[in-house]
């Protein structure tokens, strides 16, 4: 099992580390305020909205700007996002109070947390854990494998 919590969770990037290219990243202003890590796609005003979509992206921090992982981004600010391309890790956020175990499938929400919980719906898992976490109250970062 691999630990990715040992450094932190300040980053939404986290790997695979051999890779040489950067992931693919978008920039769009965010529809209303959102945190790093937040699951989103672009919606008909060209703009990150929480919640999954046909192509779904994953928040990432403002490097630019010096912010940090837990400051949000407010309604129009700029942002760049990372496509959640197979064979990525990313720091997700997922709600609060579950149990997550390594290898367990990974739902977005509507509102851009992951769930561990299926929502009977047929949607299909966003990703998997990569790692065995409990979540605390609110939301916390999860590492993601993107397949």
């Amino acid at each position: 099992m691999s630990n990715y919590t040992q450094y932190g969770k300040n980053v939404i990037f986290c790997g695979p580390a051999q890779m040489l290219d950067q992931p693919i990243r978008k920039e769009s202003p965010v529809a209303a305020e959102l945190l790093p890590g937040t699951v989103v796609y672009i919606d008909a005003n060209g703009a990150f909205a929480a919640g999954a979509g046909s192509v779904s992206y994953v928040l990432d921090r403002d490097h630019l700007g010096q912010g940090f992982i837990d400051t949000a981004y407010k309604a129009d600010d700029r942002a760049t996002a990372f496509y959640c391309g197979p064979g990525l890790i990313l720091n997700v956020l997922a709600d609060g109070g579950q149990d997550i175990a390594e290898d367990a499938p990974l739902f977005a929400t509507a509102g851009g947390t992951l769930t561990a919980t299926d929502p009977a719906d047929g949607s299909t898992a966003i990703g998997y854990a990569a790692e065995i976490i409990t979540t605390g109250t609110g939301a916390e970062l999860v590492a993601v494998k993107f397949i």
